[in-house]
């Protein structure tokens, strides 16, 4: 049998060779003819011809996919390669939990506003009646649910939803809603039909992702979620506007209506009893009151809300925060990103909260100071620290440095004196990066010079203080810095990899904007690599949250 499969291979080679040099011919004495505009018409029949062969060439290469298709099929069945169907039913579930995981919602982001309707499973389903058999047989695999607003996807998701809720064999839900529409004035209508989430239905994860502002239906299937959830089920809630929050506190129906207090339909008995076992609970726009036990025995924590539109800004006061932190001793990820008020006296005694999971921190408030005056309430683990904060030097940050182990540092609006004083600090860090650095000597709304140490308060910029790092990454995100300062940068702490983005680099005698890109790598040629980016942010903390593969 292969003999003759050789031969014929052969022949038809041959064969193949014969026609594409015919064919090849006649498309030179066509091209000759019409360069030497010989005027002479072409046979209607040599037309027909031509028509003729080219379909047969469409003949011929359906005719070869079906060869391809029995060849694939003899090489499945080879005893020296495992077909597929052939592997056990327990690795093909997890080939298949795999391939889903990859993509599992209508988007893969909160932060990136495309949206695709997500086909992985239902295409696993129809491939063959055993791939079908086993993924109708997996209840996990079904436990996803995306719903949409605002989208041509909706009413086909709800149906789909109905469907996923039924083979789910009330195994703990996974559900995502989306709201991609970017019409400010537009009010979302309401998700068709919810009615497809039972009630005590289990519920694992929940999310709802806005990309312009939170709306009334939303809450609608916020309420819906919660009153239908079993109590003790919800470990993950994620409530995310990615432009325009204007804050507002979540709460029950029970309570008496306020100003920028969105309610939601179920009592608030159900609701504490939902939220009481959450273990990520992440926040943009919109939260629960402070004293509620959504914000105990968390180790993912993450509150972001706009700093900027004071009429509805969420503050909270630093003893309540500090509260928060008690209640949830096993953080490991943390993010304060809201105005801290309140605090005590700068002098006062305080008693750090030992959070000795911590591998994350992100602390921004509305003015640098603060942040700095709040790290003195936390005291991290002996863990690799990656952290972001604003870079205002003061004794409550020499103590928060000293009791950690900062590896990963983003700081935001560093000014010349700033990062020279930190950078001495951390001698253990790895990854730097300089968000909207400037050449000023205190750094872009920092505290006033007298806050900076009288050993770095002078104005010669100056990197060989008591440290020499060891950097195996530096980022530089905006802002402005002379050509003198990033050298020494590079060269001082043995950077291996430099990156820039939409960084302004100036001459050291003038304000003149460096534009020899090519020379400016020349001229660092002890980094052995150099990136220079003018379009898309690397947004190098992107990442930074993936506790399980973080990478450089």
């Amino acid at each position: 049998m292969l003999e003759e499969l050789d031969a014929a291979s052969s022949l038809l080679s041959d064969a193949l060779n014969t026609y594409i040099g015919v064919c090849s011919t006649a498309r030179s004495l066509c091209l000759q003819e019409v360069a030497q505009n010989s005027g002479r018409v072409q046979d209607l029949s040599d037309a027909e011809q031509v028509k003729t062969q080219l379909q047969l060439v469409n003949s011929y290469q359906e005719k070869l996919r079906r060869a391809r298709a029995s060849l694939r099929v003899v090489l499945n069945s080879s005893p020296t390669v495992a077909p597929i169907n052939a592997l056990p039913t327990k690795i093909m579930l997890r080939i298949f939990n795999f391939v889903t995981s990859r993509k599992p919602g209508a988007i893969g982001e909160k932060h990136h506003s495309s949206t695709c309707r997500p086909r992985y499973l239902d295409i696993l389903a129809h491939v063959c009646s055993r791939w079908r058999q086993i993924a109708l047989a997996s209840p996990t695999l079904w436990s996803h649910i995306d719903l949409a607003y605002h989208h041509q996807l909706d009413q086909g998701l709800v149906a789909r939803a109905k469907e996923y809720v039924t083979r789910a064999h009330r195994l703990p839900l996974n559900i995502h809603i989306v709201d991609t529409y970017s019409d400010y004035h537009t009010v979302p209508v309401d998700i068709d039909d919810l009615n497809f989430l039972p009630p005590d239905t289990p519920i694992s994860s929940l999310e709802l992702v806005s990309y312009h502002s939170f709306y009334n239906p939303h809450f609608i299937a916020l309420g819906h979620c919660f009153k239908n959830c079993v109590p003790g089920q919800l470990k993950q809630l994620t409530i995310w506007c990615r432009s325009d929050p204007q804050g507002g506190f979540l709460e029950s129906t029970e309570r008496p209506k306020q100003p920028n207090t969105p309610q939601l339909d179920v009592s608030e008995s159900h609701l504490e009893a939902v939220l009481a076992q959450i273990s990520v609970l992440q926040l943009n726009g919109l939260c629960f009151r402070w004293t509620s036990k959504a914000y105990h025995n968390l180790v993912d924590l993450r509150l972001h809300f706009d700093l900027t539109y004071l009429p509805n800004m969420i503050t909270i006061p630093e003893s309540q925060l500090v509260e928060i932190m008690k209640s949830s001793p096993r953080l490991r990820i943390f993010h304060a990103c809201l105005e801290i008020t309140d605090p005590l006296p700068i002098d006062s005694p305080v008693l750090p909260v030992r959070l000795d999971d911590l591998e994350v921190f992100h602390l921004q408030t509305g003015l640098w100071g603060k942040s700095t005056t709040f790290v003195r309430w936390i005291e991290p683990g002996t863990k690799p620290l990656r952290l972001s904060i604003g870079s205002s030097p003061s004794e409550q940050l020499d103590r928060f440095f000293a009791r950690s182990n900062v590896t990963r540092l983003c700081l935001l609006y560093p000014g010349r004196n700033s990062l020279n004083y930190i950078l001495s600090l951390v001698p253990q860090l790895r990854v730097l990066i300089l968000d909207n650095y400037t050449n000023e000597g205190s750094g872009k709304r920092s505290f006033a010079s007298r806050m900076v140490p009288a050993r770095i308060s002078e104005p010669e910029f100056n990197l060989q203080l008591e440290v020499n790092l060891q950097l195996e990454v530096l980022y530089l995100i905006g802002g402005r810095i002379g050509r003198k300062i990033l050298r020494q940068l590079v060269e001082w702490h043995s950077v291996r990899r430099l990156v820039i983005w939409k960084t302004m680099i100036v001459q050291d005698d003038s304000a003149h904007k460096v534009l020899d890109i090519p020379g400016l790598h020349q001229e660092l040629s002890s980094c052995p690599e150099f990136k220079y980016y003018t379009e898309k942010s690397p947004d190098p903390t992107s990442n930074w949250d993936d506790l399980d593969g973080l990478c450089y």
